[in-house]
């Protein structure tokens, strides 16, 4: 090769990058870099900002992002004045990484002044990020500067509870509930926040009694008790004993004690994990099917996941489990089923998200399964917030109808899915419902769905009582394939 044809080649090469850099990295590359733009025009640089606020005042945040960076490709000297908005924009973006290098660039170019806003910004959105040692350093400093900052205080006990330090976040909580009106800010936040933390989230103590009936005669009836303590700094280890009651009409009670332990955790910022295992004890006091054989069966379970959160709105789980086939058959034949998963949710417009799961299993008996499911939500924010949209399920078999449990060749599944929730001070409302068609191997498609109501209610600053009532007609419902009814009642607390 010349030295004509090496120079042409390094020109084409340097031009490729350079093409590369302005057509993906220019904008933000003049932005975050804070390099002069080739040609500096603050007036339109202004005029971009003005449209960016305004965007901002409606809350199209993705569009204020875009504008903004396009003044910045305009006068890259105006990065300090305009890093906060950035920022903000971001973190309503729930592009938290971003948000965070934003809010920082700010601090370091406004050192000398008032920055408490700035920097519970920045603790939010280290919280949101999964930073949670970052966040609570940063609310803990503001508070201690600060005892009346009713809102850094907020920010610091939800934060705790995101680290799983749940009685000392309860305690912070609790303490801006009793210190500040009810109708400020701080007071708001705290009580609302602490009835989404005790009906939604892990708690140190609760207790519950679910059933279930299924339309062949089963009845599934289990009380189970759950104390969750914080060990390592920030892990869950949770311990739940249960005892559950098989009953039939034509068959002999099945007892089935139960041992269960759990440990919760986070092995990054963005990756965080449950694990769970447990030993089953089903015994009858007679032979189930005649002869002379009683239950008695001692089985190991187990299910474990791992959450990535890999970019905004964006979830990937991965799981694996191993559990008991719970009808009377199966259980007499001790058929367990062992499988792995994994799913995806992701969130591409600001009420619209799409999601998957894909499964497959192998069942003690030699069968296998593969199942699968779709869905396109539309979400809408509200004092009743709205969830809707079609699901499609699709399941599989390898060996069709064994016996014990229910196993089609194949079964399709279109619906239609609805949820509603709302709450007050002191009470939260969901209700579900489903309609759709379903179809497998050998019959005719029937139409099917469900309803569901639960209600939850705080009785005590760290108490909450919850019922819970549905029924479905979905071949789903239950490892039998029949309709289900089912009930439960919980209390769920911290101390």
């Amino acid at each position: 090769m010349t030295w004509f044809d090496n120079k042409i080649l390094r020109r084409c090469l340097l031009s490729g990058v350079v093409l590369a850099t302005l057509a993906v990295g220019a904008p933000l590359w003049a932005a975050e870099a804070d390099s002069t733009a080739t040609v500096i025009d603050p007036a339109r640089a202004w005029e971009d900002i003005a449209v960016a606020r305004d965007a901002a005042a409606r809350d199209s945040h993705h569009e204020a992002v875009a504008d903004y960076l396009s003044a910045l490709s305009h006068d890259a000297r105006l990065v300090p004045v305009v890093a906060r908005e950035i920022a903000y924009q971001k973190l309503w973006r729930e592009d938290a990484d971003k948000a965070i290098f934003y809010f920082k660039r700010h601090l370091a170019r406004h050192p000398d002044t008032d920055n408490r806003d700035v920097l519970k910004g920045l603790a939010l959105a280290y919280s949101w990020s999964g930073r949670q040692a970052e966040a609570i350093a940063i609310y803990r400093d503001l508070v201690d500067r600060d005892g009346l900052d009713g809102d850094a205080a907020v920010g610091l006990g939800r934060t705790l509870i995101w680290d799983n330090r749940l009685r000392e976040g309860f305690r912070v909580l609790r303490g801006v509930e009793t210190g500040f009106p009810a109708d400020t800010g701080p007071g708001r936040e705290s009580a609302n926040f602490l009835l989404t933390y005790l009906d939604g989230y892990e708690t140190p103590v609760g207790l519950r009694l679910n059933s279930s009936w299924d339309s062949d005669g089963l009845d599934i009836h289990r009380l189970s008790a759950v104390g969750s303590f914080t060990v390592l700094g920030n892990k869950l280890l949770q311990v739940e004993p249960s005892f559950a009651l098989f009953r039939h009409d034509q068959h002999a009670d099945i007892n089935a004690p139960r041992l269960k332990v759990g440990f919760i955790g986070s092995l990054a910022h963005n990756v965080s994990f449950h694990a769970y295992g447990w030993l089953d004890a089903f015994r009858s006091g007679d032979p189930l099917f005649g002869g002379t054989e009683k239950l008695d069966w001692l089985q190991p379970g187990a299910d474990a996941w791992i959450t990535w959160l890999p970019a905004p709105r964006l979830r990937l789980d991965f799981g694996a489990a191993s559990q008991p086939v719970e009808t009377y058959y199966a259980l007499n034949q001790h058929i367990h089923l062992e499988q792995g998963s994994v799913s995806a949710d992701w969130r591409f417009a600001r009420r619209w998200s799409l999601g998957g799961t894909a499964s497959a299993g192998t069942y003690s008996d030699g069968n296998d399964r593969t199942r699968g499911l779709a869905r396109l939500t539309w979400r809408r924010e509200g004092t009743w917030e709205v969830h809707a949209g079609p699901v499609l399920y699709y399941m599989d078999y390898a060996l069709p109808y064994p016996g014990g449990y229910w196993a089609p060749d194949w079964v399709r599944n279109g619906s239609v899915e609805l949820t509603l929730k709302t709450r007050t001070r002191k009470w939260t409302v969901r209700l579900n419902g489903s309609l759709g068609q379903e179809k497998e191997t050998g019959a005719d498609s029937q139409t099917v769905g469900g309803a569901s109501a639960r209600v939850g209610w705080r009785i005590s600053s760290g108490t909450l009582i919850a019922a819970e009532a549905g029924y479905s007609r979905s071949s789903f419902a239950s490892d039998s394939g029949y309709r289900r009814t089912f009930a439960g009642l919980s209390l769920r607390g911290t101390y």
